[in-house]
């Protein structure tokens, strides 16, 4: 070993232990940077699952105000139903009676026409075969009465309503009515 050499290796030495300095340096400045690199990512992973949780939080807070808000439209809907039902129920009644009153009306018409006709037919008989006059009274003393005459014949209303010719205006008698 010469002489330069041996000046020289302190030298080395130093450039070899500065050369192994910088890099466990530079090894230990990167073990540091992965390791605040790995902290904020954690962080931010713990960040974005604290807001996830929060939005899952307030979607589930929604959600139980809209299921809270449908109960009572539910209710509400129930009580309309049980209004409408009772309506219903009495729309029922009311229609009951008017169809029992509508036939009842229709009855009396008919029982109106069947005497109609029942006074009809006895008329007609009473005017084809009259009854025998009473004792003491004679035809020439019928025919001589000046009160109603019995051979005009008076037309009868089937209706049932009053005729001009029983005296009495059928608009008066509508407004009797």
């Amino acid at each position: 070993m010469e002489l330069s050499e041996i000046e020289d290796l302190p030298k080395k030495l130093l450039r070899e232990e500065a050369g192994r300095a910088f890099r466990l340096q530079a090894s230990a400045s990167m073990d540091m940077w992965l390791c605040v690199k790995r902290a904020i990512n954690a962080v931010e992973k713990a960040k974005k699952a604290y807001e996830d949780g929060r939005a899952k939080v307030a979607e589930a807070g929604k959600a139980i105000q809209a299921q809270a808000n449908l109960a009572k439209d539910m209710q509400a809907a129930k009580r309309q139903v049980k209004v409408y039902q009772a309506k219903l129920g009495e729309m029922s009644a009311a229609l009951e009676a008017a169809q029992l009153t509508a036939k009842e009306a229709l009855e009396s018409k008919e029982a109106v026409q069947v005497a109609f006709e029942e006074s009809e037919q006895a008329r007609a008989t009473v005017i084809a075969d009259p009854p025998p006059l009473p004792e003491g009274i004679t035809e020439e003393m019928v025919e001589e009465y000046e009160g109603e005459d019995m051979t005009e014949e008076v037309p009868a209303d089937p209706e049932g309503g009053a005729s001009e010719a029983d005296g009495v205006a059928p608009d008066a008698d509508e407004a009797a009515a």
